[in-house]
Formats: structure tokens, sequence, C-alpha cells
């Protein structure tokens, strides 16, 4: 009589067998793992390339870095209060690909449709209408003159005293980034941007050397006037790396792809295209071995399960 076992591994090994187990096997992989993406993110699509090395630390390939040529998945969330800045994230340790506070995606001035900037979120601002002037609230929980300080119009420094103290002037942030580096925000002119000054988000890369994506230019901002909720596509939450360089290949546009990124990408493959080969093979030897170890387990015969005395008598 054949044992429930044995049915079952057979009924698995005509499954792993037929012609169309690797293909469906893959597709259905691949289905599996773009729903666990999308239910993850809320976004779609869930991953954005990134196409500029304005998030690198230096020219080279850092894992765990945002690079030119990565993958990188935008998850949706509550804006503003889900989103940690630089200089709140100072304070409480809280570090995303390397550096303090949230790495956002966001639509430079609102125009939905085109390539998002994918920049750290460095200081939330609110706008107060009744005084016409910039509140920085979070900038309390650092140290001044050591981490911050304020050069008013007047040209005096100074600190906060209360988090209504509004800010004029020229905002410093010391040794921010992996360079250590100081940003100097110029808060007079964010009254002065297009459209009318807002709260929002001052951004940057962690790549710029210190040239926030707000700052003016005439009657312009550098990349972006400051960043509205609204404007928010996400936050970036974990990354697939090199993958996205061949898009930047594609596309023509691989001259900030770092180097290694190349060869990274090119050993990923290889175990890409090997592994559909291997992971079959080693299933059919795994199933091939139970099947052999269940042949060994059988009884043996009654003759050969009687006693010796027994198999003597004529």
């Amino acid at each position: 009589m054949i044992s429930l076992k044995h049915q079952r591994n057979s009924r698995i090994s005509r499954i792993i067998h037929h012609p169309y187990f690797e293909p469906v096997a893959s597709i259905s992989a691949v289905a599996i793992l773009i729903a666990a993406l999308f239910l993850y993110t809320l976004n779609w699509p869930p991953m954005v390339v990134v196409e500029s090395d304005s998030m690198q630390h230096g020219y080279n390939d850092t894992l765990g870095i945002v690079n030119t040529g990565d993958i990188v998945l935008v998850k949706k969330v509550s804006v503003p209060s889900s989103i940690a800045t630089y200089v709140a994230s100072e304070a409480t340790g809280y570090t995303t690909y390397g550096e303090p506070g949230d790495v956002i995606l966001y639509y430079p001035d609102g125009q939905m449709g085109t390539t998002p900037v994918i920049h750290r979120a460095i200081l939330w601002v609110d706008y107060n209408s009744s005084t016409g002037s910039f509140d920085a609230p979070s900038l309390l929980d650092l140290s001044c003159p050591g981490q911050y300080q304020i050069d008013t119009q007047a040209g005096t420094r100074t600190c906060l005293n209360n988090p209504w103290t509004p800010v004029t002037g020229t905002l410093e942030l010391h040794d921010v980034g992996w360079t250590d580096i100081t940003i100097s925000i110029d808060f007079s002119s964010l009254a002065m941007e297009p459209g009318g000054p807002t709260s929002g988000y001052i951004t940057m890369g962690d790549n710029n050397h210190g040239m926030y994506d707000q700052k003016m230019y005439g009657d312009r901002c550098e990349i972006s006037c400051i960043v509205q909720p609204g404007w928010v596509l996400g936050v970036a939450r974990g990354m697939v790396p090199w993958f996205g360089a061949l898009k930047l290949w594609l596309d023509g546009n691989t001259n900030d792809v770092p180097a290694q990124s190349w060869d990274y990408l090119a050993v990923c493959i290889g175990l890409i295209i090997i592994l559909p080969f291997v992971v079959p093979w080693g299933v059919r030897r795994l199933m091939r071995g139970a099947r052999d170890r269940d042949r060994g387990r059988k009884p043996p015969p009654d003759d050969e399960r009687s006693s010796p005395k027994q198999r003597q008598a004529p």
C-alpha cells in the first residue's frame, strides 16, 4: 500500500517537473513582490530611479547611501507629522541614509507629473501671516551658537528665545552633513518667493555643498520654492541598489553613475541568470533524496525478518 507521504511527494514531483513550473513560478514571484511593494508604500509606482548624484557622499558607490542608479522605495506618509527634518533629528539621533532626518521626494514647485526631486528635509518653517515672517520652533532643540545662530538684518547674532520668535535675516546651521559644512539660509528671501510665502520644508541634497533648494536667484528659486505638504510624493524607505543604472543606460544618462555600481550590477545579474537553474535543480535533488530515504526505510520481506533459527529449519 502506498503511503500518504509517498503520494504527496509524487504530486509535488510532478508539479516541479512540469514544463510550465519554472516560468509560472518566476511570474508569480514577481507579481507577489510588486503587490507587496505597493501594499508597503501605498504609492504607484512604488519605486523611482535616482538620476543624479545630489544625494551621494562622494564619487564612489557607498552601500546604504542614495547613489545614482539606485532604485528607491517611496512610502506615502502623513505630512508633515510623519516626516522628521534634519534639524529635529539632530536632537533625537534619528538617521536615514547616513544623515539625520528623512529623505523626501517632492514635485518641484508643485508641478505634478514632472520628475520628482529626492532630497533631505532640512527644516520645517511656519509662515506667520500676522507678522509677515517665519517661525522655526525646532531650532530650540539645538545648541546656540554651537549648532546654529541667526544673523539678524540689524547685523547682530542671536538665538531663539521661544517657539514664536520670528526668524529674520540669515540662519546659519553649522556642521551639516557628511562634509560638516555651514548652511546659510536667507529668510528674508524666502518671504519674497514667487507666489508668496508659505509654510513648508527647506530641502537640500547631501552632495549639494550647502546649496539648499530654496535659494533665490533673481525672481526664481534654485530648484523649488518652499516645499508644501501637497507637493510631497513620499518618504524614501529602503532601496534596490544599482539596478536603476540599466534605465539610465537606456536613456543615455549614465554620467553620474559610480564606476563600482557597474561591477556590483554585473555580479547581481550573473546570480539572477544562474539561480533559476540552480534552485530547481537543488529542489529536485532534495526530492530525490527524500524518495531514496523512504525506500531505505521499507520493512524487509517476511523471510528476512525471521530469526536465524527459523531460516535454518528444513
